[in-house]
């Protein structure tokens, strides 16, 4: 029997029918302008990252890391010792908070590709790989068949990986943790939903939940720095979809997410 999900949504996105068509014409033109601007700032942003922001980090935790090993190691006591693990640990983190905020910025920017994609062998294929690396661990994985759209396969594997690689995280302290992928429905239209039985989160934040480095839970009980989600949605975005939440502390969270060409998806 299919797990299937039946959601509904307050969000819309439709435009406001008011205004004459030269008004609308004119707001087109802006919007066009602002996000040509925004690509550009994102670009400048894109390069400074990489070239003046990466160097010196680099330097932090490469020297950091060379008075961590011998004869340096050697030659520091306890309290100096702790503060300059601490200095390696923070470079590293930024290091990884740089890395991740470049991939988000190029995300789409190469334009997003036709092709057929089976969504449930990927979501299955990822699921596998996350069992594969805690191979002690158990729990109840089901991705529905049959969910197969038209988009960027590169871009479809990251939402996934950050979908399925936080319920994975997410439901870790469960004795029978379960991961859910497959079809819903968002007042008629067409959806798909990852969801899980793990920690949840108050409903009240979930607009930040897509924000950079915007986490819910704090680092000593789950791993992260808060990039993924907003990834997640700039490849939804990049495909023309949208992408929401739903939670309840300790009950699970849901991911919802559309797709153009979802509706023409198998049913079987």
């Amino acid at each position: 029997m299919k797990d299937r999900t039946i959601l509904t949504s307050s969000a819309k996105d439709e435009p406001s029918p008011s205004g004459s068509d030269a008004d609308l014409a004119q707001r087109l033109v802006e919007r066009t302008l602002q996000l040509a601007a925004s690509t550009r700032e994102l670009t400048e942003f894109a390069a400074t990252l990489s070239h003046d922001v990466r160097a010196p980090l680099r330097s932090i935790e490469g020297f950091s890391r060379i008075l961590l090993q011998p004869p340096y190691i050697d030659q520091i006591d306890e309290t100096g010792l702790d503060y300059l693990q601490r200095i390696h640990q923070a470079g590293l983190r930024l290091m990884q908070m740089t890395q991740e905020m470049l991939q988000l910025v190029q995300i789409g920017q190469g334009g997003v590709q036709s092709e057929q994609v089976d969504l449930s062998a990927m979501a299955q294929q990822i699921l596998a790989d996350l069992q594969a690396g805690a191979p002690t661990r158990r729990a109840d994985l089901l991705v529905e068949p049959g969910l197969s759209v038209t988009g960027d396969s590169r871009l479809l594997r990251l939402l996934l990986e950050n979908l399925l690689g936080n319920a994975w995280k997410f439901t870790k302290k469960n004795e029978l943790p379960r991961v859910f992928m497959g079809r819903a429905t968002d007042e008629g239209v067409p959806a798909i939903c990852v969801r899980d039985n793990g920690v949840g989160f108050d409903q009240q934040y979930a607009g930040k939940l897509f924000r950079l480095f915007q986490r819910l839970h704090a680092d000593a009980e789950f791993e992260g720095i808060g990039v993924g989600l907003a990834k997640a949605q700039r490849a939804v975005h990049a495909h023309g979809g949208r992408i929401w939440a739903r939670a309840k502390p300790d009950i699970g969270a849901t991911f919802i997410f559309t797709l153009p060409g979802l509706a023409a998806a198998s049913t079987a």
